[in-house]
């Protein structure tokens, strides 16, 4: 039995390479298809991911090595294997298994700690079984990882704390606003900021929304997206005079919000709370806007000290983390030792059973006096000898050094089959003889 795991990710290839080799969910189906005909005694699942592109196999008899899974990618991706192999990790045994638990654990993610990867292995998971390519160790493979992600986050901190800036953005608002669902948010811009930002917000309960940036078509797109509103920039100010929370996420080279235009839009607010967030680089929100009494500033570099922090929590918490992950593949690998002795186990138990019945019956053949409370005996006593000799025997089998060696268990079922293949021919000759008066 052969695990293994081929790809690449963030730290071995750039981009450009990356998305040559990644797959689309369909993408991946089609593939495992292929790799089924290709390889019909091999199990594989495919993860593939804007930071990944990983293939898993587990083979019985060692059909699909490294060079032909590298092969295989080559083949359903249509990439020469000269244009990624230099980028490839290979994975072999048990550092598959502490490999798949870091992934799965956001341990080997850009960001330290996401969770999101959780849900791209279960789709993974998902595809393979649906293609009939996850056979037992990989079903208890994933399932297994899915249960340290759990452990490791219940256990451990290092999924607290928000990693991004539009997150931190909303943890702030969420701070300084509490239950902002009935709060009125105006967002100026119509980019990649402003449009996680808003969609944090929502996913956080946000009801509210107006959106407003020099192109109205850029602000009814997002306005769609977050069931707000879309308003003309012109209108700026009576916007801002309405709204408790402003987040600017624009390209304007200069401060479209100065400490003017805010002192005149808090008198026309009364002097309300009003919080801003900005999140453009250069700056939206003029500095000296923080001055003003009744408004609060957090601007990217704000935010960022937040996310720093986080970060530093985070790494924290990477060794108590990896004492998990250690814990788990030895509990993983003792899974599959068991596994791989498990039928000679059964195949033991059931050739000493079987000689013991036969020798039973040979005695009641022999004994025909005896009562049926008196075979009953026999046959308990015959169950208990089977179940005392047979444990050391069992106990040796599960044995580490034993188990770790496939050949030697190769050679001990072989050598078990003969023996009692030997000693079933005597018996059964045996019985084959009339009974002596």
């Amino acid at each position: 039995m052969s695990v293994l795991l081929i790809g690449l990710n963030h730290r071995t290839a750039p981009v450009e390479v990356r998305e040559r080799l990644a797959f689309s969910r369909e993408g991946i189906a089609a593939a495992l298809m292929v790799f089924r005909r290709r390889f019909p005694a091999t199990e594989a699942a495919i993860l593939s991911t804007c930071n990944r592109v990983e293939i898993l196999v587990n083979s019985e008899n060692d059909e699909a090595g490294p060079e032909r899974v590298i092969d295989f990618l080559s083949h359903v991706r249509d990439v020469p294997v000269s244009a990624f192999k230099s980028h490839l990790q290979v994975v072999e045994g048990k550092d598959v298994f502490r490999h798949f638990f870091r992934v799965i654990s956001g341990l080997d993610s850009m960001v330290l700690g996401e969770h999101q990867i959780v849900n791209q292995l279960k789709q993974a998971y998902q595809i393979a079984h649906e293609q009939k390519t996850a056979g037992p160790v990989l079903h208890r493979l994933f399932h297994h990882a899915f249960g340290v992600s759990k452990r490791i986050r219940s256990e451990t901190g290092i999924a607290d704390g928000k990693t991004s800036i539009p997150s931190v953005a909303v943890d702030v608002i969420g701070r300084e606003m509490p239950d902002f669902s009935h709060r009125r948010i105006l967002i100026i811009g119509a980019g990649e900021m402003a449009q996680l930002t808003a969609q944090y917000l929502a996913e956080a309960n946000a009801q509210h929304f107006a959106v407003t940036t020099r192109t109205l078509s850029n602000a009814k797109a997002l306005a769609e997206v977050c069931h707000g509103e879309a308003v003309p920039f012109a209108g700026l100010d009576d916007q801002l005079a309405k709204a408790d929370i402003a987040i600017t996420a624009t390209s304007c080279p200069a401060a479209i919000i100065t400490s003017e235009r805010i002192i005149a839009c808090q008198e026309r607010r009364g002097h309300r709370a009003l919080l801003l967030i900005d999140l453009a680089v250069p700056r939206n929100v003029g500095a000296d806007v923080a001055k003003i009494g009744g408004v609060s500033l957090y601007d990217v570099d704000a935010l960022g000290r937040i996310v720093s922090g986080n970060c530093r929590q985070r790494e924290s918490q990477v060794e108590a983390c990896q004492r998990i992950v250690d814990e788990e593949v030895a509990a993983f690998e003792g899974w599959l030792a068991e596994s791989r002795v498990r039928p000679l186990i059964e195949q033991m138990y059931q050739d000493v059973r079987a000689l013991a019945e036969i020798e039973v019956r040979g005695l009641f053949r022999r004994c025909p006096e005896l009562s049926e409370r008196q075979r009953e005996a026999v046959e308990q006593l015959a169950d208990r000898l089977v179940s005392k000799l047979m444990h050391p025997c069992v106990s040796a089998v599960r044995r580490p050094s034993f188990t770790d060696s496939a050949a030697t268990l190769a050679e001990a079922f072989r050598a078990t089959r003969l023996s009692f293949d030997m000693k079933l021919r005597d018996i059964q000759q045996r019985e084959a003889e009339p009974v002596k008066a």
